[in-house]
């Protein structure tokens, strides 16, 4: 269904989310046009909104119930601070998942990097053309050209892994998991799959937060991940891992412990995941919306387990 909705200006975008019951006791009018103006667009700022609730009947039908502008300011930098935070940890990921990869070639007597390349390209079958185009064209870039032009179609898997996609890199880390039979790294593709969607979207900067407590998974929590949060109750893990953001993030955190092999990267991790506890209720504590500080409580101790 295509919905048309009416142009509006500052002033009138302030005065819809106050009729809409939004209210501006601790975050003035005048500031809320300001802040519209020069540090955030309408859009994304209110979509952070899904997290409260209406009230359900009575002359406010429909309008939010404990919901102040100030609250949306808050969580947009708070979700700014954890998008920056998750891409940095999904980098690492694929890095140091990238050295794993290459340990397990390198361990492996019958490979020489260049035939498993060959054999997982012929196993793409028609995708074999879309992965040959993607490299192609990144012929010309200035970080990847001049290994594309050196090698020449001829890839070594060390090589392979520094010009595709991430998505085409996961591709071949199952090719490989399968092609070992190993356990180990097709567990890895699995939970990398979670990270990857997660890491698209804080790239993308698209908000992570902004209907985190409404929005149902598609799909199971890794076994692991499940194990890995026993000290928690079952029940709480299961109401909470049932929502697709807060099971890709608990997944991301996971992944990062069980992959990174650095002590140092996982100490930068830590530091700033205390940071990111600090900061959520530094300014509210969201008593008043059980909802949503419930489930930032929950993200607080699967912080506490894995860091």
């Amino acid at each position: 269904m295509n919905v048309y909705k009416q142009k509006l200006n500052i002033k009138d975008q302030v005065k819809y989310l106050e009729d809409k019951g939004i209210s501006f006791n601790l975050f003035s009018k005048s500031n809320a046009e300001d802040y519209l103006t020069n540090n955030n667009y309408y859009y994304k700022l209110t979509s952070f909104r899904k997290n409260f609730r209406k009230h359900p009947d009575g002359p406010n039908t429909n309008k939010y119930s404990n919901l102040d502008f100030a609250y949306l300011v808050d969580l947009a930098i708070i979700d700014n601070y954890l998008r920056s935070i998750i891409l940095e940890i999904a980098l690492d990921i694929e890095h140091y998942s990238k050295l794993k990869l290459l340990h397990c070639l390198e361990n492996n007597k019958s490979e020489n990097g260049y035939s498993i390349v060959k054999d997982f390209m012929v196993n793409q079958g028609q995708n074999k053309q879309v992965i040959e185009k993607r490299i192609i064209e990144k012929c010309n870039n200035c970080y990847v050209g001049d290994i594309i032009q050196h090698y020449d179609g001829n890839y070594p898997a060390w090589t392979l892994i520094e010009i595709i996609s991430f998505g085409d890199y996961l591709k071949f880390y199952k090719f490989c998991a399968d092609r070992w039979n190993d356990k180990d790294l097709l567990n890895d593709f699995y939970l990398m799959k979670d990270v990857k969607a997660l890491r698209n979207a804080a790239a993308h900067n698209n908000c992570i937060l902004n209907d985190i407590t409404i929005k149902d998974s598609k799909h199971k929590t890794n076994h692991a991940v499940k194990i890995s949060l026993k000290t928690i109750k079952h029940q709480r893990n299961d109401k909470h891992l049932s929502k697709e953001k807060t099971r890709q993030i608990v997944t991301l955190l996971y992944t990062s412990i069980h992959i990174i092999t650095s002590v140092g990267v996982k100490s930068k991790i830590k530091n700033q995941l205390i940071f990111f506890k600090k900061r959520v209720y530094r300014d509210y504590s969201y008593d008043f919306n059980p909802k949503l500080k419930a489930t930032f409580d929950y993200l607080f101790d699967a912080i506490d387990i894995y860091y």
